[in-house]
């Protein structure tokens, strides 16, 4: 499609434009902020608090972080929990995901919300909830000692790799979910005529044809679980991870040199991009670009399998669905510092004194971000999906790379860029506001992007060719068009910028806190009461506009991914 006038007879019109735009952002954004990390890992001076006067050779830290068991070891813990929590989540999810698709069993709608509630819920969220479900007063533990039986501790390497299978699975059973609903129907007959069984038929029919989803879900699971530090600060006792060394680091040196701490972030990023390449290159490989024609049926299995498998399924959604339940029912129970008592009160939320502010600043920052995320990501979107050359092939590589890049990482790394002069933006919510916004804007252009592909250019360029400049085409005929994805994206957008805590607790202050900030501050402390009424309203935050979207758009779970 082109322009016409002067901007066609100079070569640029508004799409030329709106792409110069989108590589800038990222160029400021993202490209700036890690180089600028990279630079402060190796060069004091790079850095926006460099101590003077401090002498380091090039690839001193690296040295230091390598040959001190103390710290390479947490890269091992991270690798080791992350890895574990992929393993389990795949089979986990894989295996709820194929049953809720395939077999007629009791309630699947309900099973399916369930699993949505657990996607959105905050990851350490889950870590608090069953340290007051597995602690060591925990009220499962208390329960079992009375008849004589002792569980295995909560705290260490397995209450996390627990928590992050149980938290990460959604991720799994949504993509493997959205890939059966690619599988026709004949493969499967195809298969059960040469003699195969239903289940045969999954082995070797459906998981080769989902590869592309399953690493998808693996890349994610082993992400989310390598960058988190909340679930290990709060029931990792002496597990360390990589993450949550970044944090201390940075904030024990805030002020002062950030360089160790710039080196650690460095080898978080390399190792969560070299998974993102691997998963790309294994997806790409494994792609067959098929169409579901007539839908995989479901299956009325005989009564034992399907008793079988309601066990199953409910068995894990429940114990997924648990930490939500316990902030639920917690928020309304007294409180006296770190004990709850079985006495129902509405005391917690009337002493919920700086709640009101987190919320504010939760609902302005999480505003202010998913706007932004819209204005972008849509005009990204159509750049990705209508223009052609290496730039927009650039800017479609590059909006996968924040999925790659963890909280803390870019946090250290907004802050080294942005934190002092000429931008002083430390602890404003300006920087968090481009945090969020940076983080969940493949969000918007993925979604955006992907109802483009399956529109038609024909009426824009009737549109165009009747006089209607690009741009005014675009927010005349495309955007109507499109507009359930945006807002939708929108939703997504608003859901999970208001969760977000790893890179919130790298840049927030007092007058900056959130609502993540504060159920992680609260627990910390042992006010467990006062966490559970926050951790609810973060809960309903972010759970609203999710209900909404299903609501007012038809749409299921797959829209999620």
């Amino acid at each position: 499609m082109r322009g016409g006038g002067r901007a066609h007879r100079s070569g640029w019109d508004f799409w030329s434009y709106a792409t110069l735009g989108a590589s800038l952002v990222f160029l400021l954004l993202l490209v700036y902020p890690l180089v600028r990390l990279l630079l402060a890992s190796f060069l004091p001076e790079a850095g926006t608090f460099a101590a003077a006067g401090e002498d380091f050779g090039f690839f001193d830290t690296y040295i230091h972080f390598f040959s001190s068991r103390y710290y390479y070891s947490t890269l091992y813990n991270s690798f080791f929990v992350a890895t574990l929590a992929a393993i389990f989540s795949l089979v986990i999810g894989t295996i709820v995901a194929y049953i809720v698709s395939r077999i007629r069993i009791p309630g699947r709608l309900l099973l399916r919300v369930a699993v949505v509630m657990v996607f959105v819920s905050p990851p350490f969220i889950g870590a608090y909830a069953w340290v007051l479900l597995l602690g060591r007063m925990g009220i499962i533990t208390r329960v079992v000692q009375m008849i004589g039986i002792t569980l295995p501790d909560i705290y260490g390497w397995r209450g996390i790799v627990l928590v992050f299978t149980l938290q990460a699975f959604p991720f799994v059973f949504l993509l493997v979910s959205s890939g059966l609903k690619s599988i026709d129907q004949s493969l499967e007959d195809a298969a059960v005529n040469l003699g195969r069984t239903h289940l045969g038929a999954f082995f070797t029919v459906f998981l080769p044809l989902m590869i592309p989803s399953i690493s998808t879900g693996a890349l994610l699971v082993f992400v989310t679980a390598f960058a988190d530090f909340g679930t290990p600060m709060i029931i990792g006792e002496g597990f360390r991870v990589l993450s949550q060394t970044v944090y201390t680091s940075f904030i024990n040196e805030f002020g002062g040199n950030p360089r160790f701490a710039s080196t650690l972030a460095v080898l978080m990023l390399i190792v969560t991009i070299s998974a993102l390449l691997i998963q790309r290159n294994i997806a790409r490989r494994w792609s067959f670009g098929q169409e579901a024609v007539t839908p995989l049926r479901t299956i009325t299995a005989s009564r034992p399998v399907t008793i079988a498998a309601s066990v199953v399924v409910y068995g894990i959604v429940i114990a997924a669905s648990l930490p939500s339940i316990t902030i639920i029912v917690s928020s309304f129970l007294r409180s006296v510092g770190p004990m709850l008592l079985p006495e129902f009160t509405l005391e917690g939320y009337t002493r919920a004194v700086r709640l009101p502010r987190a919320l504010r600043n939760t609902a302005v920052f999480a505003s202010t971000a998913t706007v932004l995320c819209v204005l972008t990501g849509t005009i990204m979107g159509y750049v990705v999906s209508r223009r052609r050359g290496r730039v927009p092939a650039m800017i479609d590589s590059v909006s996968m790379v924040p999925y790659a890049v963890a909280g803390v990482v870019l946090g250290v790394a907004l802050l080294i860029s942005f934190g002092g002069r000429p931008f002083y933006l430390t602890g404003t919510g300006t920087i968090l506001v481009l945090a969020y916004f940076i983080r969940r804007l493949p969000y918007t252009v993925r979604s955006t992007a992907g109802m483009l592909h399956q529109t038609g250019v024909q009426t824009e360029e009737a549109s165009i060719n009747l006089g209607v400049p690009p741009g005014r085409t675009f927010l005349k005929i495309t955007v109507p068009i499109i507009s359930p994805s945006i807002i939708a994206g929108a939703l997504l957008t608003w859901a999970t910028v208001s969760r977000e805590f790893n890179s919130t607790v790298m840049l927030y202050s007092g007058r900056t806190r959130t609502l993540s900030v504060e159920v992680f501050g609260y627990v910390l402390y042992g006010s467990f009461g006062q966490a559970s009424v926050v951790g609810t309203v973060l809960l309903l935050v972010a759970v609203i506009p999710i209900i909404l979207m299903f609501r007012l758009f038809g749409r299921g779970e797959e829209s999620l991914v």
